[in-house]
């Protein structure tokens, strides 16, 4: 049976509500705050150790395919063992199925077919997760400490990473989960971060230690943990105009101590959102994550009564995450699943207005799309409170 920590655990929103009650003395009275953030997080990857035939069969793979994904075979030769060790990025798609939706289809139990090519011949099985004796998810660069505003100054549309559409003048997209983010709300060194427990993706995981591009502006984390225990909720791809993305959802607890506690304090209006534009990512102006963040609605209000039943569902196509779905009890009406990222682009998807949100603005342009979920985030900060009281995560 676990031991419980018996320590005094809040998650992050409920600090940051003590705080704006002005009971800020509150925080001696705490030891763990769990933090978390969940958004695109396009440094991901995931090592699979994958059976295809019996010893033997074949000698060594050339190419591998995982529901048309292709992967990277090795470093590990594998010679005649039948098997496939291949890496496979979060970025790389087909069409608009990506690497983000392939993990999520694994995790989520669903069944994929396996491609080998070897000596011109292939080698076809369909495999899930149970099948993998291996399959380890690592983000290169993860819950990076905030992020930025984009929009676009010039006149032409413009096919972006960071919009589902094409980015237009006048509108703006964001990354961030401001107050609640893990590294905003910690003094850090690489030192005492490197072996750090964390979840990710609901699965109990390891920082590695500083991630690619990390800056003392930017600061950003690599996380490693095992693909069999993650939740599918937690991940998945996100559709851009400008190819397959993927979102990550990750929580780690930090400790109330005089180190920590200034940053714990620290509140969405009190952290800089520069608004960059998207040709040459120049700085504009500088909001903060209060304009973007304050009374905005986590996901869509939803008027099913204005829908018109069209044939093809304009929002169902545009939805990045693939979450809206057409209920036969409703007469086949497009609704939102759980898969529902909160991006705000159905709003303006629907031409009969049956998805209204509170989106806000950076700087007086309007936000049209968010590429992080903070509701995401704070249902993960939960659970890992919930595991530390439980004594199910150890500190």
């Amino acid at each position: 049976m676990e031991e419980k920590e018996d320590k005094v655990v809040v998650t992050i929103t409920e600090l940051k509500k003590m705080i704006r009650n002005n009971e800020t003395d509150k925080i001696d009275e705490i030891d763990i705050v769990t933090t978390a953030t969940c958004g695109i997080m396009s440094g991901t990857m995931a090592i699979f150790h994958i059976p295809i035939t019996e010893p033997g069969v074949f000698k060594r793979g050339e190419k591998i395919y995982l529901n048309g994904i292709e992967g990277h075979i090795g470093p590990c030769p594998n010679e005649y063992l039948g098997t496939i060790d291949a890496v496979f990025y979060g970025t790389t798609y087909v069409g608009e199925y990506g690497g983000g939706f392939l993990f999520k289809d694994l995790v989520a139990g669903k069944e994929v077919e396996v491609i080998l090519e070897c000596n011109g011949r292939k080698y076809h099985r369909n495999i899930s997760l149970e099948d993998l004796p291996s399959a380890r998810m690592i983000g290169t660069r993860m819950a990076f400490k905030n992020y930025v505003a984009i929009t676009n100054l010039g006149d032409e549309p413009i096919n972006t990473i960071f919009h589902r559409k094409m980015l237009k003048k006048g509108q703006a997209s964001f990354s961030g989960c401001g107050e609640i983010n893990p590294l905003q709300n910690m003094c850090h060194n690489e030192r005492e971060l490197m072996g750090k427990r964390v979840l990710l993706n609901g699965a109990e995981g390891v920082i590695l230690g500083y991630g690619t591009r990390y800056s003392q502006e930017k600061p950003n984390i690599m996380i490693s943990a095992n693909m069999h225990n993650m939740d599918a909720y937690y991940l998945g791809g996100f559709i851009t105009s400008g190819g397959v993305e993927i979102f990550n959802t990750i929580s780690i607890p930090v400790e109330v101590n005089m180190e920590n506690k200034e940053y714990l304090k620290t509140l969405d209006e009190d952290i800089p959102l520069p608004l960059t534009n998207i040709v040459g990512r120049t700085v504009i102006d500088m909001g903060n994550y209060s304009e973007v963040w304050k009374d905005a609605d986590l996901r869509p209000k939803i008027n099913i009564y204005r829908c018109r039943n069209c044939d093809a569902c304009a929002v169902e196509r545009l939805c990045p995450t693939k979450a809206i779905i057409k209920v036969p009890h409703l007469g086949n009406r497009p609704l939102p699943n759980e898969d529902c990222f909160g991006c705000g682009v159905c709003v303006d998807a629907c031409p009969y207005g049956i998805y209204s949100m509170n989106r806000n603005s950076i700087l007086n342009i309007p936000i049209t799309c968010r590429q992080s979920d903070r509701e995401r985030a704070i249902k993960l900060s939960q659970e890992l409170k919930k595991r530390i009281e439980k004594g199910e995560f150890k500190l």
